[in-house]
């Protein structure tokens, strides 16, 4: 009856969300009721709360910053025009439609994912396929397919929450992802030569360009850690794959123009990895505050924000669109950290028959699918997937990794972010249900064979 009882939260989070309820008021209603729940079902020391409450707290604050920063860092480079310099510099090295593609899924839209979030990578990515000549059916599926490096999107709040939750190391996790996510990457892959019918030297660029991007995170995330590792994957597509392209043209591209456009990428990225250096060297409450990724992304923003006129408007306005997000992530870490703390999520992983871990991905899918975030299905799910390794005598780590990569690619299919793409491909018209309907349904279809594919290796390989 108990474990019964600790489905509830989950229930009435997914129940609201399939009524079209905001994210925020379902994640709002879930803590609620798991507050509840602790009350008169899982009563929990106060102490244990405390104890507990200390260290995750500070998380909920910091990815709520990040959630902030990144917001408000996307809508500044957008009034500042940085991002269609950054398209127009594809459009005009290119030099053929499927090589195009590949550097934009695996390069440009898992960059400007890995540094903003919500999404943004789509808004940036779609208009240069467009631009390509890809149809808007094929722009709108592979600009969501880029969505490939979704656990370190803003610099990896939903991996972070994941860790937290499961009581690893945050780096250890984000290693373990990296290395499962090879499965995601071979997916997408497939599905862009597949949409695409390129000639088989286009498909060999394609599939070298994935694997590019998965070495170049694995090797990040060895090396130097979680939060950095997609800018740092995904930008050596871009360096690599762009200088082969500027080769092949002889010539460049660069302009005085698009160095502004990317210079706040730059402070980001070698601001964070010289002071994670920094911290290592000389650990100390100042270096991690100098070495944490909202630093950072604020510092990126008082650069961007050199170059917009209209800052107090663009900022107010990212505040504003960031208000029901933050909330509604922060709930959702506040229900998940409940729910772990006191017992429910080990009652509903007792639940599942013992043994078939290979439904653990589902689980995490289904809540990306429904939450449009991995941080809100990792804040769902991970302490039933770690009770569901416990009770199948199995390792966390792997569980949860693959948990991760599951609903992160999961989150390309939220209907609200297929929508968007679909808009975005042809902005002159509204949407048409037609062609929504058809991108869902591939994007259902990537997120059904991720997990599938997950869940048979953590089944029988882990």
């Amino acid at each position: 009856m108990a474990a019964v009882l600790a489905l509830t939260p989950i229930l009435i989070a997914i129940v609201l969300l399939l009524l079209k309820q905001s994210s925020w008021v379902a994640a709002l209603a879930g803590a609620v009721l798991a507050a509840g729940l602790v009350a008169f079902v899982f009563p929990t020391p106060a102490s244990v709360l405390v104890e507990s409450g200390i260290d995750y707290f500070p998380l909920i604050l910091e990815v709520a910053l990040i959630l902030l920063f990144g917001m408000l860092l996307a809508r500044l480079l957008e009034s500042a025009g940085s991002m269609s310099q950054i398209s127009s510099w594809v459009e005009s090295l290119s030099p053929g439609r499927p090589l195009g593609v590949a550097l934009v899924v695996f390069g440009i839209v898992p960059f400007a994912e890995s540094v903003t979030g919500f999404g943004i990578g789509v808004t940036v990515g779609v208009p240069i396929l467009r631009h390509l000549g890809c149809t808007l059916r094929q722009s709108a599926i592979l600009g969501l397919l880029g969505l490939i490096a979704v656990p370190w999107g803003a610099l990896g709040p939903g991996t972070t929450v994941a860790a937290a939750l499961a009581g690893l190391d945050v780096d250890e996790l984000g290693l373990a992802t990296a290395w499962i996510n090879a499965i995601p990457v071979i997916i997408v892959a497939i599905a862009v030569v597949a949409i695409m019918r390129p000639s088989a030297a286009s498909a060999l660029g394609i599939i070298g360009s994935g694997a590019l991007m998965w070495a170049g995170i694995l090797a990040s995330s060895s090396v130097i850690g979680m939060a950095p590792s997609g800018i740092i994957g995904s930008l050596i597509v871009i360096l690599l794959v762009g200088a082969l392209f500027m080769i092949r043209k002889r010539a460049t591209g660069m302009t005085r123009r698009l160095g502004v456009a990317v210079l706040p990428y730059g402070v980001l990225t070698v601001g964070l990895l010289l002071a994670r250096a920094l911290h290592a060297a000389l650990p100390s409450p100042l270096t991690q505050i100098i070495a944490s990724p909202p630093f950072w992304l604020a510092a990126a923003c008082l650069i961007a924000a050199f170059a917009v006129a209209s800052r107090r408007e663009v900022t107010v306005a990212a505040i504003r669109s960031w208000v029901p997000i933050g909330v509604g992530t922060a709930a959702f870490m506040l229900m998940g950290w409940i729910m772990t703390t006191t017992g429910m999520s080990e009652a509903i992983g007792s639940l599942l028959p013992a043994g078939l871990i290979l439904l653990t991905p589902w689980l995490n899918s289904i809540g990306a699918v429904l939450t449009g975030s991995n941080t809100g299905a990792n804040s769902m799910f991970t302490g039933t997937l770690t009770a569901a390794a416990a009770s199948s005598h199995v390792s966390a780590l792997p569980v949860v990794a693959a948990g991760n990569a599951a609903g992160s690619l999961a989150a390309l299919a939220a209907p609200p972010r297929v929508a968007m793409a679909v808009q975005i491909a042809d902005s002159s018209v509204a949407a048409s249900a037609q062609d929504i309907a058809w991108v869902q349904g591939r994007a259902i279809a990537v997120a059904g064979i991720n997990a599938l594919a997950l869940g048979l290796w953590i089944q029988f390989f882990v």
